[in-house]
């Protein structure tokens, strides 16, 4: 027989009567007399076990109750699963950033109800302790709309721009225009400067609502390097309530994305359709003499050839004058920039819905050409409508650059100025 040596758990298992019957068997009486005789208070360092043995009695107070074991036993394997996201969390700032208000309130109830330190909740969630107080620092604002104090972060559009904003995405003469397109208005109407990305991002968050458009595939189409270069033409049909459906055609400048004519018929829009569209077109816009080349880019629809290519013939240089049929093995590019033009009509301009009759078809396509000429602004154009382009315009990029500089500036002053917070410094209200 040996001497057993017993785990240091054993005995306190023992004392605090945490060994079924059958273990409590197998302990030799002289051990269990010993062990009976055993005090905390009686060994040098039981203050350093004090807090221990605490929470000791409670781990035998939660196994005394099937209840709660089972309790527990679900709240630990519940952490397991977690803590391998919360992981994850940490290692993804967007993530960590969007749900940081959340993750602060949770730290602060464990630090009230677990009587624990900001570092050991912190780790609960692997974040370090400066990024806690960091967080915690910040002041909501109620005012901004990504609720931001205005004294903490003076960048960001005032009051002013904001509501400057909200007024044309709300505008139910707006509805259905591009985010590009409102940009430009503000820029050219003095009501705000500032770059189209921040623009973008505050009209999201104030409740610009894009029109539903049709699906279609993203085609490879061409760019020309000055107008009436390329026009495009294109025949759609349009519905009417009453008069059923209407022939559209519009005759579309590349360079400068204007639609020099249009016409629309409810008859057959055949060859004679076309060619007097463009006979038109080119007697408006004295095309007849023009120096430089002109190409006419189609569909090979049947309406395309006949009397229009006789026509093409019939023209004397200058201009030199060809027609140049899309997607076809010698030429691939398409013919995107008509399909854009209609999808514009029928979604930004008509929502979807349909004219009455002919006659309120013919008002509708009249407001809408004058508005895409006149009060559109395509991205390429960076703030000049497709007509200026025709008129001798030319796009330039930094033309606000200047005004959207200066109003970078006024922005933080006026920002660090405001007052109107609940409290002095800040604006948690």
């Amino acid at each position: 027989m040996h001497k057993r040596n017993y785990h240091p758990l054993v005995i306190l298992l023992y004392t605090s009567g945490m060994l079924d019957s059958v273990q409590i068997r197998q302990l030799p009486k002289t051990t269990k007399h010993n062990w009976n005789q055993f005090k905390h208070h009686n060994y040098y360092g039981c203050d350093w076990a004090e807090s221990y043995i605490q929470q000791f009695d409670n781990i035998k107070d939660v196994f005394a109750s099937a209840f709660l074991y089972r309790s527990l036993r679900f709240l630990v394997e519940t952490r397991k699963g977690y803590y391998a996201m919360l992981g994850e969390l940490s290692h993804h700032k967007n993530l960590l950033k969007l749900h940081a208000t959340k993750i602060v309130a949770s730290i602060d109830h464990i630090r009230s109800f677990a009587k624990v330190k900001a570092i050991t909740a912190c780790k609960y969630y692997r974040i370090s302790k400066d990024w806690y107080y960091k967080e915690k620092a910040k002041i909501i604002c109620k005012i901004s709309p990504f609720q931001r104090c205005y004294h903490q972060h003076p960048n960001q559009l005032t009051i002013k721009e904001v509501v400057a904003i909200e007024n044309l995405v709300k505008n139910p003469i707006h509805y259905g225009k591009t985010k590009v397109t409102l940009y430009y208005h503000a820029l050219r109407n003095n009501l705000l400067f500032c770059g189209k990305s921040t623009f973008n991002k505050y009209a999201s968050a104030l409740g610009y609502r894009k029109s539903k458009r049709f699906d279609r595939k993203n085609k490879e189409g061409l760019k020309a390097t000055r107008i009436f270069e390329w026009l495009h033409v294109d025949i759609t049909n349009v519905n009417t309530l009453e008069d059923g459906i209407q022939k559209v055609a519009f005759v579309k400048d590349n360079f400068s994305k204007a639609i020099l004519h249009y016409s629309s018929t409810s008859k057959k829009a055949g060859s004679e359709f076309i060619k007097n569209l463009f006979a038109e077109t080119f007697e408006k816009y004295d095309l007849y003499n023009a120096v430089k080349p002109i190409n006419i880019l189609s569909d090979g629809g049947s309406e395309n050839k006949g009397e229009f290519l006789n026509w093409i013939y019939s023209i004397q240089a200058p201009p030199v004058v060809m027609k140049i049929t899309a997607q076809t093995k010698d030429f691939p590019f398409s013919n995107s920039m008509s399909e854009s033009t209609h999808s514009i009509y029928k979604t930004e301009f008509l929502h979807g819905k349909y004219s009455l009759n002919q006659k309120s078809h013919l008002k509708d396509l009249k407001r809408f050409v004058a508005y895409y000429n006149y009060h559109r602004y395509p991205t390429e154009l960076f703030g000049l409508t497709p007509m200026e382009i025709i008129q001798g315009k030319t796009p330039d990029k930094h033309h606000f650059k200047e005004r959207i500089q200066l109003a970078r500036k006024n922005r933080v002053v006026a920002n660090q100025k405001f007052n109107a917070c609940a409290i002095a410094v800040g604006c948690n209200s």
